[in-house]
């Protein structure tokens, strides 16, 4: 007598199921890389401001000399100059078009899908809530518009910032999309005796210093 053997396989639901799961499993992938991704592109922005800040004040100080620093509304970049030579530019860009080193560029960044802003995303022209020198008080930091024109000096100290002013950076994925998950609002805050400082928001806890 023959015995009949059940054919292996899967049945429609069972596909329909793995499908499923795989779609979900997909857009989390995709979800945390984007995010990622924003994350990386902001903070490498805030990197290249501080570095190049950083580097024009100690060149000024050794060859005694005043740089600077313009922000240019046209091109969005930060220019650090020198008695007519460009040290260095960093271009902050809402897409991914690169305008290209420029003649005589010394040093240069492009920062795609990275903007700078006046404002924060809930509208505020100044981070608060915020200890930034460290007396107890939470301070009121304005945040620099576009039309930014500051010196630094031969002592170091940086004139067009009040005693502190915070550079806002975005990105403008996050923009597009109304994003708040991650947030994404770096500042540089700079002080009038040069001093730099890092800052974040968190959506619990607020601006913090990192």
């Amino acid at each position: 007598m023959s015995r009949r053997h059940k054919e292996a396989g899967y049945s429609l639901i069972e596909l329909l199921v793995v499908i499923a799961i795989l779609a979900i499993v997909m857009g989390v992938a995709a979800f945390s890389y984007r995010t990622a991704m924003r994350s990386t592109r902001v903070k490498q922005g805030l990197s290249d401001l501080y570095d190049g800040f950083t580097a024009a004040r100690s060149r000024a100080i050794i060859q005694n000399g005043e740089i600077s620093v313009a922000y240019n509304a046209g091109d969005k970049s930060i220019t650090f100059t020198q008695n007519g030579t460009v040290l260095n530019r960093i271009v902050f860009s809402n897409t991914s078009t690169d305008p290209g080193r420029q003649a005589g560029d010394l040093d240069y960044h492009f920062e795609k899908y990275t903007v700078l802003r006046s404002s924060t995303r809930e509208g505020a022209t100044a981070i608060t809530g915020l200890d930034v020198d460290g007396d107890g008080t939470n301070d009121n930091i304005p945040i620099l518009a576009a039309a930014v024109s500051l010196t630094i000096q031969q002592t170091g100290f940086i004139n067009g910032v009040g005693n502190a002013s915070a550079i806002l950076i975005m990105h403008q994925g996050d923009i597009d999309d109304n994003d708040t998950s991650g947030e994404r609002q770096y500042a540089l805050i700079i002080f009038s005796t040069g001093l730099l400082k890092k800052a974040r928001f968190d959506a619990s806890t607020g601006w913090e210093l990192f």
